[in-house]
């Protein structure tokens, strides 16, 4: 699959920068949306092997996509900890499920390698800058370049922008986490902990979040939101401490490790630098800043631009990307995120509420951006709303700029 670029390398239609969720998911949605059989598609990734072995995506069950064959598991009833509280919820129809990076990569190259010569690799070495020359763009990588009428960035953007206001907020979702298993049952299968406050908040605002697997497997996360990263130990010793307190006395075996940092920014994202370069996944701006979900809003777009890629092609033109969510949510998002950065301390408490107040359907579309403006209203009544709504004025220059 394969193929190392030599000399002058041949003319694509497109370039994919980056075989990841966003890269791979757009170049299914393409051929779900009628590639024509002449046409080319190269994926350029530096990794000289495709795995997904260290990453997983979650997400609520709420819209149609090209995956359903790779969750590997569901949850019907997800909680939130509080100190000594909880809250347990469920809705009809929505399942939180659960994609291992092994299982969504086997899915996607086994739909791309159906297609035959459609889509083919250049691994091995990486896309390190696109130049958009008018007629078509120039993919420079570090072993020559290629050529193509359109380029799908999805390379990840730096952690901390430089861009944007001075009042922008960047903060890290970022997480180390282990799949363990015991020889006792202990896990309660069919409820996913989504958030577990009952721990150290020495480091800023922190959680576990769980996933039983079965009775005696689960994947275990220690999970920040902070401006800076910690120590491996942190987490490490975060994960041991919940265990031993959640399951006292039980004896755990790890399985396998992962770790992950998602921006959380209130930056903007240029998604359309040029009209031949559309950037795609992170670097489009596709994770939710007040959640850090994106799996459904990675489906959603490749869903929509996919078709308009394809009538671009024929038509020998360009493709305008769809937008990512509307600005009411990235206006809520930056309240969110605006007070989150302000009162870390109040965090737990506020997402406490948010689980226990509001509907779990409602709350699971505005988590995952698929609410409606219904939704969103009552996210907005049900949470903190006296210091969300004195959030909102003090989170002013960010809101001008959502409505640009």
């Amino acid at each position: 699959m394969t193929r190392p670029p030599a000399g002058r390398s041949p003319d694509a239609d497109v370039i994919i920068a980056g075989a990841g969720l966003s890269g791979l998911s757009l170049a299914v949605a393409l051929l779900d949306a009628g590639l024509p059989e002449g046409a080319r598609t190269i994926i350029v990734d530096p990794r000289q092997t495709l795995s997904g072995a260290d990453r997983t995506w979650c997400f609520f069950d709420l819209v149609p996509h090209a995956f359903e064959s790779a969750i590997a598991h569901r949850w019907s009833r997800w909680r939130v900890r509080l100190g000594e509280t909880e809250v347990l919820r469920s809705a009809p129809g929505i399942a939180y499920c659960h994609i291992p990076g092994e299982r969504f990569y086997e899915a996607a190259l086994a739909r791309i390698a159906a297609a035959g010569e459609r889509i083919e690799f250049v691994l091995g070495t990486a896309v390190e800058h696109l130049e958009d020359r008018g007629d078509r763009v120039d993919a420079h990588t570090g072993t020559g370049v290629l050529r193509a009428r359109l380029a799908m960035d999805s390379r990840p953007p730096p952690l901390t922008r430089a861009s944007g206001a001075g009042s922008d907020v960047h903060l890290l979702q970022h997480f180390r986490g282990r799949v363990v298993r015991c020889a006792k049952p202990v896990f309660e299968v069919g409820t996913a902990t989504l958030m577990d406050f009952d721990v150290f908040q020495g480091h800023g605002l922190h959680f576990i979040y769980a996933l039983p697997f079965d009775a005696h497997t689960a994947l275990v996360e220690s999970t920040f939101f902070t401006e800076r990263l910690l120590p491996d130990e942190v987490y490490e010793e975060a994960i041991d401490t919940w265990l031993a307190r959640r399951q006292p006395g039980a004896t755990f075996a790890p399985i396998s490790h992962e770790s992950g940092v998602i921006p959380m920014t209130t930056a903007p994202f240029d998604a359309w630098p040029s009209p031949r370069i559309v950037r795609i996944g992170t670097a489009g701006g596709h994770v939710k800043p007040s959640s850090g979900y994106a799996f459904l809003a990675v489906q959603r777009f490749v869903n929509e631009f996919a078709p308009r890629v394809v009538a671009a092609l024929r038509a020998g033109g360009c493709a305008e990307p769809p937008s990512v969510r509307p600005p009411r949510t990235t206006t809520l998002d930056a309240i969110f995120l605006s007070y989150l950065r302000r009162l870390p301390e109040r965090a737990p408490d506020t997402f406490y509420r948010l689980f226990e107040r509001v509907p779990p359907a409602a709350l699971a579309r505005f988590l995952s951006d698929t609410g409606t403006v219904a939704d969103d209203l009552t996210v907005m009544l049900r949470s903190d709303s006296p210091r969300l709504a004195l959030e909102a004025v003090r989170a002013a220059p960010l809101l001008r700029r959502t409505r640009r």
